[in-house]
């Protein structure tokens, strides 16, 4: 069990103190080792008590298991050179793509190729930058012989999803799990007998929760780095990697290489 990937998925479900603890474990995980429970209360203000709640609703026995299991998981990340602006965002980069690792089940990516099998029409849905990954996957699919389409405008997203049928599969990429036009669409295909797959960061939020299928992802806020956030970088990380599982196909394969040859011609 790996306490740092706990804490992400039921960020959500956590009170307003319980968050700060959250942030701090996440942001300065590889301190926690060294450090008393003590300590992690004055540094983020809360008290032991809080704490040992928050310890044990994330599935440790106690702060001490949580310590432990931890430190197993951290990721040794390559020294930061404070003058090396390379080594910096590799480190970060590193840090999301590890993390995100540790979070896919290969399971789930077996189930999302048979279902994407099964359904006629395939919708993927974003908003904001989320939007530029959902229009990068559905272009994928397209290119793989997939009926696939994107929406990122929100009423154009609505429209499609009140004509939905069981026929379809919307796929929605939300960090938060949160965004109106997001759930709103989900919802209304849900009731349309829709199939629905997410790409999220979190466990228990209003797009999980319609979801048949829920991956996800780590979310780059808890990077601890203010200097830039690429809040896409995990979700497009998932995206070649399940496209890459597609391709083991070999329809999907060569209607691939179909598109790639059609475009070098022209």
């Amino acid at each position: 069990m790996n306490p740092l990937v706990a804490i992400q998925k039921n960020y959500l479900t956590f009170s307003k103190r319980e968050r700060i603890i959250a942030d701090y474990i996440l942001q300065n995980s590889p301190k926690i080792n060294n450090m008393k429970i003590t300590e992690l209360a004055h540094e983020t203000s809360t008290s032991c008590a809080t704490i040992t709640r928050f310890v044990k609703k994330i599935g440790c026995a106690g702060y001490s298991d949580m310590k432990v299991n931890i430190g197993r998981h951290l990721i040794k990340n390559v020294s930061k050179d404070n003058d090396n602006i390379l080594n910096e965002v590799f480190s970060f980069y590193q840090t999301v793509i590890k993390n995100t690792q540790q979070m896919i089940d290969m399971n789930l990516i077996k189930q999302f190729v048979n279902l994407l099998k099964e359904q006629k029409h395939i919708i993927v849905i974003g908003s904001s930058s989320s939007g530029v990954s959902a229009s990068t996957f559905g272009l994928r699919l397209m290119r793989m012989g997939l009926d696939a389409q994107s929406f990122i405008d929100p009423n154009w997203m609505k429209m499609r999803a009140s004509i939905s049928n069981g026929d379809d599969l919307f796929l929605a990429i939300s960090n938060s799990g949160t965004t109106d036009c997001i759930v709103d669409t989900l919802t209304t295909a849900k009731e349309n007998k829709a199939k629905i797959v997410s790409i999220t960061s979190y466990m228990d939020n209003p797009v999980a929760q319609v979801s048949d299928l829920v991956f996800h992802v780590y979310n780059p806020r808890f990077a601890n780095n203010e200097k830039f956030i690429n809040s896409q970088f995990s979700n497009m990380y998932l995206v070649d990697i399940l496209t890459s599982c597609l391709q083991e196909d070999s329809h999907f394969k060569n209607a691939m290489r179909t598109t790639r040859i059609a475009v070098n011609d022209i």
